[in-house]
Order: structure tokens, then sequence, then C-alpha cells
């Protein structure tokens, strides 16, 4: 795979060298009842340097892989069903008109709390009110509040209760996964129910780590989680497609490096075109462009530099996780960056 190799090779270069279970929001605006309030003044912004200390390797290599359960990919040339269905994949990707069959429209309740959310103001029963509407964001919501992250002594029945308790930041990022999660659809196919729920974990990993990064650079932290909790779309899309365009029972899940080079590119530059469909705010759009471009420099936004590192810490946290870490890569001094810490399970 030495295409994908030197891309990703130039990527570390260019930075400065050679369960699917939900995890509970952190409720950033909660404070314990009774606890005395105390105006800090904010701390000073962190360089982008010491919020992004670069790696000395790619995981890139290791992960792709590895989500289709290959220790490496072959080098066999494309079929010609292979480049047929990769041929589909560009053609969904540029095409003049969104495809809602492959990817839903967000349901409507979604952008009209995402709205109300960027309003600090707003009632705690206004918010009630609209997550009311939607039944799965009831149960998540009332399930959320009574986690033993939120240690209560008395069970949270009512959204009213449960939305003061988990705060607008919890919501915000709640809302998020529970909108995002049905795209998954684990029984779509062979190549979704291998890759997807890995690539899932992944990209929540990478939404929990870019907020981190983001709330020590001091940019838009629900932005930055935002971006890696969706940057994957395209490639989650993706797999429901070459399920559809491939025998993979006849077959086989594919095992090319050529395959998957293509693929890769194909999925990343999808998920620009879906973010910007659904109307996602700017910086989020610009941010997963700049991740599908394969490349950091000085002219890359904040965000986007945030994200990219972001993707690389997640990747290497699950494969810890799975004991498929690379030798290479040094997991006792990755575990000393703050925000891969708190995300690693290990």
């Amino acid at each position: 795979m030495n295409g994908l190799y030197a891309l990703y090779k130039a990527f570390t270069n260019r930075l400065g060298g050679a369960k699917q279970d939900f995890l509970p929001a952190a409720p950033v605006d909660a404070v314990p009842a009774g606890a005395p309030i105390v105006p800090t003044a904010p701390p000073p912004r962190a360089p982008l340097s010491d919020a992004l200390p670069f790696l000395t390797t790619t995981i890139d290599n290791h992960f792709y892989p590895w989500l289709v359960d290959l220790t490496v990919f072959s080098d066999p040339p494309l079929t010609e069903f292979e480049a047929g269905a990769l041929d589909s994949l560009k053609q969904t990707v540029t095409g003049q008109t969104f495809n809602t069959q492959m990817v839903p429209r967000l349901p409507a309740v979604i952008p009209q709390l995402m709205h109300s959310l960027k309003d600090e103001k707003i009632s705690g029963a206004r918010l009630a009110q609209q997550i009311a509407k939607d039944p799965a964001l009831v149960g998540e919501v009332i399930r959320l509040a009574n986690s033993p992250f939120y240690r209560r002594s008395r069970k949270i029945a009512s959204i009213e209760q449960a939305v003061i308790l988990v705060g607008q930041n919890g919501l915000r990022q709640l809302i998020a996964r529970v909108a995002f999660y049905p795209i998954l659809n684990l029984r779509s196919g062979s190549m979704t129910r291998l890759a997807g729920a890995r690539l899932w974990a992944q990209s929540e990993r990478c939404a929990l780590i870019c907020r981190c990064l983001a709330e020590k650079a001091q940019v838009d932290s629900f932005a930055a989680y935002l971006s890696g909790l969706v940057s994957n779309v395209g490639m989650i899309v993706g797999l429901h497609l070459m399920d559809q365009l491939l025998n993979t029972r006849q077959d086989g899940i594919p095992a090319s490096s050529a395959f998957y080079e293509v693929f890769i590119a194909h999925s990343e530059k999808f998920s620009c075109r879906i973010v910007e469909e659904w109307g996602f705010p700017e910086n989020v759009i610009l941010a997963i462009h700049e991740k599908a471009e394969h490349g950091v420099d000085d002219a890359t936004s904040e965000l986007g530099k945030l994200l990219s590192q972001a993707d690389q810490y997640s990747k290497i946290s699950v494969m810890e996780e799975h004991r498929r870490l690379p030798e290479e890569i040094d997991i006792n001094a990755m575990k000393r960056i703050p925000c891969f810490a708190q995300t690693a399970l290990s």
C-alpha cells in the first residue's frame, strides 16, 4: 500500500518529524449542589506545538487493514467488480444530487435542538419540550442522567430533571451521538458488520480526544467534538455501498491495497459532501475537508490540525484496546499525553 503510506508519511513529516455503548458526555457545566462558584481567569491559550505533539510513525497502515481483519493489505490488482464498485462510490460522491437512500436526512428535531443549544439563555423546560418530540432522545437523556457518571442518590424519572442535570454541553454531545448512530446499521452487510463497529468506536473516541485538545487550545470544543464524530461518516456510508455492490459471500472481502487506497480517498471526500448537505458549521466542514486532503501545514485551520491529531490518537487508542498496536508506537509515551490518557482504556 505504498501510495497510501506515502500520503500519511508526508502528513507526519509536515507535523514536525520524519463497545459500542455510548460513553457518557462530560458535564462541563454541571456544578455539584451547594458548591461555591469561584470566578477564575481563563487559562493562557496553549500553542498548537504543545497541544499537538507529532507522532513518529503513522498508525494508518495498521489501522485500515485491522478494520477488515487483515494484518496487511495485499498487492493483487483490482478485480472488475471491485473497480465497478469504486466507480459507483465515486459517482455517489461527485453526483449532482444527494443520495437520500444512501445517506438519510437528519431528523427534523436535531437541527432545532442544535440551534437551541447555541442559546445560553434557553430554559431547561424549553429544551425538555423539544427533546420530548423524539422518544429515542428522551430515553437516552434519562439513561445518561441515571448513569454512574452523575452518582445521583435518587433515580431521575422526568425529562425536565434530566436536562437540568446533564447540562447543555452534555446534551450537545448526546444529541450528536443519537442522531448519527443509526447510520451505522450493522445489519446491512459483511463489510459494515466487520468494519463498521470498529470505525464507529474510533469516531466516538476521536470526538472525545478532539474536544479535549480543543479545550486546551481554546478552540470551539463542541465543533471539535462534532468534527471527530462525523469525520468517518463517508466511510461508513461507503461500506454500506460496497456491501450492496460486491458479492463478499462468494468472493470474500477485498484485501488489496489498490482497492483501499481508492476507497479511503473517495470515502473521506464523501464525508465532506455529507456534512455540507447536512448544513454543518463552516469550521467543521473545513476541518473535515482538510483531513480528506491528507495534509497539515501552516495554512490548515486550528480545528483541522486538532482533528488530524485526534484522528491519529484515537486510532492508536482503539488498536491498543484490541491488542493490535504495532511495536514501533511507544504506548507509554502516548499515555503521558493528557488528552490521550483521558480516553485510553488500558
